[in-house]
């Protein structure tokens, strides 16, 4: 290793995946640990469930990452601070600090060993610019500035990127994002949380032309989104007709989504003169999504993350800490 060379430990708990990762000079990958949740018993995430079992988790998978990196010297830490489900968040947080202090700056021994120095700094990152993070990562000459759809659970922004440090939000939901319009539909027929993989599985064999449900907010003037109308739109039809066939009604909903992301992206892509467009967050592992895009990828430079990355992880929380 170069004296050179910042070795950033990440650490992700800003829902209900636990995650660390040890990434160098902000590119390149040393190690990644996740683990996700259960949620079949309470249908989706419990804020106090999720705190307690990264509290169970993050100190085991810390140990592990440190002991099998144990030749690699960690210059800094970094963490999620917001936003997110402020429970687990603070679990992250504390544990970071505690980690931080504890820690030898130039260490050799164990993590919790103890040093009369000042111990490692903490870098704070906020959540969604780890997302947006992620297509920087893996394509290091990314041109700025650059649009960014980021799609999550509990996000839909439309960023104008900078810069890895420098994000401005143009467009966002007025309501339900993106991936919680997935969740919701996938409750009213039963599908486990969460639902987006779930509808996307069984899309497949569905007809997307068979209900031409509303693309709410479409022709508006800004870059913003509603998704609550068109979930309540699946709702009432499925309400009207009986014995419908669901992969036709999935399929149909997914398409929607996928139509109202892509064109007010493209739009705002169009409007501000921006040639390259990334997609970032959990939803934008979904294939649908991405094959919509694709139909531009003659005008943009169109870029997805790998599919290990557009969930919560603390590889890009590392990665982009290394910029501050």
């Amino acid at each position: 290793m170069k004296k050179s060379d910042i070795n950033i430990l990440g650490i992700e708990t800003s829902c209900d995946d636990t995650g660390v990762a040890i990434v160098k000079n902000g590119f390149v990958i040393i190690d990644s640990l996740l683990s996700s949740q259960d949620h079949v018993d309470t249908g989706g995430v419990v804020p106090e469930k999720a705190s307690r079992m990264h509290i169970e988790v993050l100190p085991l998978l810390i140990d592990k990452i440190i002991n099998r990196n144990s030749n690699i010297e960690i210059s800094k830490i970094a963490v999620t601070l917001n936003p997110g489900l402020v429970p687990a968040l603070l679990v992250g947080v504390s544990f970071a600090h505690g980690f931080a202090k504890g820690s030898r700056p130039k260490g050799s021994g164990s993590w919790g060993s103890r040093s009369k120095t000042k111990g490692l700094p903490i870098v704070n990152i906020n959540h969604l610019y780890a997302h947006v993070y992620a297509n920087i990562l893996t394509n290091p000459n990314i041109e700025f500035p650059h649009i960014s759809l980021l799609i999550s659970g509990g996000h839909t922004q439309i960023i104008k990127v900078l810069s890895a440090t420098s994000m401005e939000v143009i467009g966002q939901t007025v309501d339900d994002a993106a991936g919680e319009a997935f969740d919701k539909v996938a409750r009213m027929f039963g599908l486990p949380y969460p639902g987006g993989p779930h509808i996307s599985k069984i899309s497949d064999s569905g007809n997307e032309n068979f209900v031409d449900f509303p693309r709410p907010m479409i022709g508006s003037n800004d870059f913003n989104f509603s998704f609550s109308g068109l979930k309540t739109s699946v709702l009432y039809y499925m309400k009207s007709h009986k014995g419908v066939n669901r992969e036709d009604v999935l399929a149909s909903f997914q398409f929607a989504v996928a139509d109202i992301l892509v064109r007010k992206t493209i739009k705002a892509a169009r409007t501000l003169n921006i040639n390259t467009i990334t997609i970032a967050g959990g939803v934008a592992a979904n294939l649908r999504i991405r094959k919509e895009f694709e139909k531009y990828r003659d005008e943009f430079s169109l870029y997805f993350p790998p599919i290990e990355l557009c969930t919560d992880n603390a590889v890009t929380v590392a990665g982009l800490a290394y910029h501050y």
